[in-house]
């Protein structure tokens, strides 16, 4: 009893000397800052209605990111304008059903899911899809995963205080789209088919890279130049070209390719040995499954004429190590595409900073090999699945590596 009390009393006691003290007095709130409104903007303003749905609106204050995105994928977005993905979403809702183009639509025409063929939905990733939001719900994906903002509120990765725009609202920086990744992956992290099989795997396969690089960093690399004329402090921007490999096939250039694999080789006794190393940040190839590449090896002598070759017609009977891609069969066991498989039979793709080599037996007289990589943005039995014989066909091919005897 008296250990309670002697431990209790001084509680008590400074309880009751804390309490005698008179509260403090009322502090005054801080006059609010005053904005001025940016005045490139409001010489703008007048002449002009925005229209979140209608990137040209923008194009007059923020005209370089406009006029990239305009060269991007995210502006060919909807099926009446990338005939690729007009493909396979025909073909999944002949199979499939007809809710596959409301499930494409998640992230395909955020900003109309349900008229598919609205303006809004017409043009495809815009600027309000990214820039219109409060946030990103952890887990979710597409249109599940972005939490809308008001509709003339648009944020960015930079604080810009309300008032400073004479057309729209801003706010703090967006941390989904500070951080370079949040916001990429709602869309282009995980996929599984209706029998629950993996088909995209970008998300995980960064979070397995630990790579502390963020998506941005490759795909919207810093760009000198203002991003629009109301930019009046920062001399550099993030490109909206949204670089990738559907850009590169489009400009019959390797591009960052050359950046995220690297080509080696040399001789081993009687063979030629391959290296192929994965630079990026996640699997290669990655994102729509029916990708892939693949190492074509040509023996010469020494006048130049070939002697042999890896592969001439069928990669996957002729040399299946050289090749890296996905393989999804049916319940029969037979070959399908990724949307329609039950299971995952191959699945050769160079895992994040994984690096394999690739060798093949050369003919005696051999003095050098030429070896190149071919990227497929659709690999020719998907292609013939699809029917589909669009320039996506034709394989983006990195220079060649010669390696000499």
């Amino acid at each position: 009893m008296l250990r309670t009390f002697l431990f209790a009393f001084p509680v008590v006691w400074f309880a009751a000397c804390r309490s005698t003290h008179p509260a403090p007095p009322p502090t005054t709130p801080a006059a609010p800052a005053v904005v001025k409104v940016n005045e490139v903007a409001a010489a703008l303003a007048p002449g002009l209605t925005l229209d979140a749905n209608d990137p040209a609106t923008c194009e007059a204050c923020h005209a370089a990111v406009v006029s990239e995105w305009k060269e991007s994928l995210h502006a060919r977005a909807h099926h009446s304008k990338d005939p690729l993905y007009a493909a396979v979403r025909a073909l999944r809702t002949e199979k499939q059903g007809p809710h596959i183009p409301g499930a494409c639509a998640q992230c395909h025409n955020t900003r109309d899911p349900v008229d598919h063929e609205s303006k809004a939905a017409q043009a495809g990733v815009t600027c309000a899809t990214c820039h219109q939001l409060e946030g990103v719900h952890p887990g979710r994906k597409g249109l599940a995963g972005l939490m809308v903002g008001p509709e003339k509120r648009f944020r960015g990765p930079h604080d810009i205080a309300d008032g400073t725009s004479p057309l729209h609202a801003n706010g703090p920086a967006l941390d989904a789209l500070k951080d370079g990744t949040t916001l990429c992956l709602a869309c282009h992290g995980e996929e599984q088919n209706p029998a629950g099989v993996p088909t995209c795997t970008t998300g995980p396969e960064y979070v397995v890279s630990k790579e502390t690089k963020s998506c941005t960093s490759c795909h919207m690399k810093e760009l000198e130049g203002r991003s629009g004329a109301v930019i009046t402090t920062r001399t550099t921007h993030r490109s909206h070209h949204f670089a990738g490999p559907h850009q590169q096939q489009r400009l019959a250039s390797p591009g960052m390719l050359e950046e995220a694999v690297g080509l080696t080789g040399r001789f081993d006794g009687d063979k030629v040995v391959a290296s192929l190393e994965n630079r990026s940040a996640h699997g290669f190839p990655t994102g729509f499954p029916a990708r892939m590449a693949l190492i074509e090896v040509r023996a010469l002598d020494a006048t130049g004429q070939e002697l042999a070759r890896n592969i001439t017609t069928d990669p996957m009977k002729e040399h299946p190590e050289a090749v890296f891609n996905r393989g999804y069969v049916d319940a029969e066991g037979k070959p399908v595409l990724a949307p329609f498989g039950v299971k995952l039979v191959r699945d050769s793709r160079l895992k994040p900073a994984e690096k394999r080599e690739v060798s093949l037996a050369v003919p005696a007289k051999t003095t050098k090999v030429e070896l190149r990589l071919k990227f497929f943005l659709i690999a020719p039995f998907a292609a013939k699945q699809l029917n589909y014989a669009g320039p996506e066909t034709k394989p983006v091919v990195l220079a060649p590596v010669i390696v000499a005897r």
